[in-house]
């Protein structure tokens, strides 16, 4: 298939995504108000890792280096280009939180982090330092497989702690604190992991499914890699805040996974481990050349963190939206972002720093 009919059909895909999204959220709001929140809430959680793990890759590369850059620079600039309108879409949040948030009526002796003054301003710092981060990325000088100058390593390296350090931190205020009872140190590297993983994920299927030569089948394969690796490190973490709340067996931290293995969200939980983790593996331990492979793993990995988003949040909420409004927000905002990352993708042209390779 020519690989313009391709991103045009996908182009429709997401505008037919976006309209069916946005009269599902209509018909949301007339039959119940404040279910539409809560539902937006996932479809946030899930979007943020396109720009996200983008822009961390991009600042990665320029402290390791490597070949594989040539094929995903474009990829991932396209993604980073999202990252305005994925951290806009945390305002909707924000105007529903005493419907998705139990602590801004409830006192709790954590109150002075979980209010919503403080949770606001830290929303506000979250997306002052990613859309920089994501401007960096863009827009510093860099080759098309090269990274930054050694003397801008400093900037790149900096920029990964930011990122690193206020990933963490939103995934405390967005997920976490769904249930203020419930506390986890791994937490953040388990969701840090999620959004790297399926903007990687992201990433690599746009790769492999453009035009390849042997050179881009080299990359894929490098790509794969890096995404088998963090694959790995995602189910490590998450296996080892199961066994330290399973180990402790303390009351107020054991009903945060009983809401999760009971009935309704056990296949859930057993589709996340075995979507998420399991057959990736295998795929990728098996060829990760051949690029129907490798983009069999990573929609398997995307389809695992869209339902890790949902089993992440909804079991917490005082009120389940129902499935076809989150489908719905999911749709929504899914349609815009992939629209913009797609017609980058075809349309945009590179920075003029990335002109030639060095």
């Amino acid at each position: 298939m020519n690989a313009e009919r391709l991103w045009t059909r996908i182009e429709l895909a997401a505008i037919a995504a976006l309209i069916i999204g946005i009269v599902g959220c209509v018909i949301g709001i007339a039959v119940s108000g404040a279910s539409v929140y809560r539902a937006w809430l996932c479809a946030y959680v899930f979007w943020l890792g396109l720009p996200l793990g983008a822009v961390t890759l991009i600042l990665v590369h320029d402290l390791t280096g490597g070949a594989w850059m040539a094929s995903a620079r474009p990829v991932l600039a396209a993604a980073a280009v999202t990252m305005p309108l994925a951290t806009l879409a945390g305002i909707l949040v924000l105007i529903g939180r005493a419907a998705i948030y139990p602590w801004p009526a409830t006192g709790y002796s954590n109150g002075w982090y979980l209010n919503t003054g403080f949770f606001i301003l830290r929303y506000a710092i979250d997306f002052v330092i990613w859309n920089a981060a994501a401007a960096y990325a863009l827009w510093a000088p860099r080759g098309l497989a090269a990274g930054v100058p050694p003397g801008l390593r400093w900037a790149s390296a900096i920029g990964l702690l930011l990122l690193a350090y206020t990933a963490g931190f939103a995934s405390i205020d967005w997920v976490l604190s769904l249930d203020p009872k419930f506390w986890s140190a791994v937490f953040p590297m388990i969701l840090g992991a999620h959004w790297f993983n399926t903007g990687l994920a992201v990433a690599l299927m746009a790769v492999a499914l453009s035009p390849a030569g042997v050179l881009e089948r080299k990359h894929v394969h490098d790509l794969a890699s890096i995404l088998l690796a963090t694959v790995i490190f995602w189910a490590y973490v998450e296996f080892c805040q199961f066994l330290i709340v399973w180990e402790e067996n303390l009351s107020h931290e054991i009903p945060w996974y009983l809401r999760r293995i009971a009935e309704g969200w056990r296949g859930v939980t057993w589709f996340i481990a075995i979507a998420g983790f399991f057959l990736p593996f295998a795929l990728l331990l098996s060829d990760k050349r051949r690029r129907a492979v490798v983009i069999a793993a990573a929609a398997l990995i995307l389809s695992s963190r869209f339902a890790e988003s949902a089993w992440l949040v909804i079991p917490d909420l005082p009120l389940a939206p129902s499935l076809w409004l989150v489908a719905a927000a999911v749709l929504a905002l899914g349609g815009l972002i992939s629209l913009i990352f797609v017609r980058r993708l075809r349309h945009g042209p590179l920075p003029l720093a990335w002109g030639q390779a060095r």
